[in-house]
């Protein structure tokens, strides 16, 4: 049901990207309203937190699909960060990414509550393993992303 959830999210998400910017009609929005690219991350990091944990789990294990979404969904995250904070804010999206991922776990946890799965997903080693891990990775991430930004715009 979650993986159901989580294609159309991102289907939706896709469609409303691709028709705002077929249009133009996003950036003179954007460029109007600062704070909503900021809140859609902010959006997507704590959706991303409830839907792509855990990194594996005792019935499922680590597959090429999982790493796929875990690298999209963070990879998505650090190319949005790198966008809209620039260059030098690498603490500021892994503290972000950090809070906001919590956040997202968090709001997994009351989902499932009570359900058989958070005996096995909500681990100690899957929770630091994943609050460690994919804030660090988005934040090197961002760090790439940026650098070949700036010297894209040079």
């Amino acid at each position: 049901m979650l993986a159901v959830i989580y294609i159309i999210v991102i289907a939706l998400l896709l469609l409303i990207i691709y028709l705002g910017t077929k249009r133009g009609g996003m950036r003179h929005f954007f460029e109007a309203h600062p704070q909503v690219p900021r809140f859609l991350l902010s959006a997507y990091i704590v959706f991303a937190g409830c839907f792509v944990f855990p990194i594996r789990s005792e019935p499922y294990p680590l597959d090429f699909q999982k790493a796929y979404s875990l690298a999209a969904s963070y990879g998505a995250i650090a190319l949005a960060s790198a966008g809209i904070f620039g260059m030098g804010q690498g603490r500021r999206v892994w503290i972000t990414t950090l809070s906001l991922t919590a956040v997202g776990m968090w709001l997994r946890y009351l989902l499932e509550f009570g359900e058989v799965s958070n005996t096995y997903n909500f681990t100690p080693f899957n929770i630091i393993s994943y609050l460690v891990l994919l804030p660090a990775g988005t934040a090197i991430a961002y760090h790439w992303i940026a650098g070949a930004l700036r010297r894209s715009n040079e």
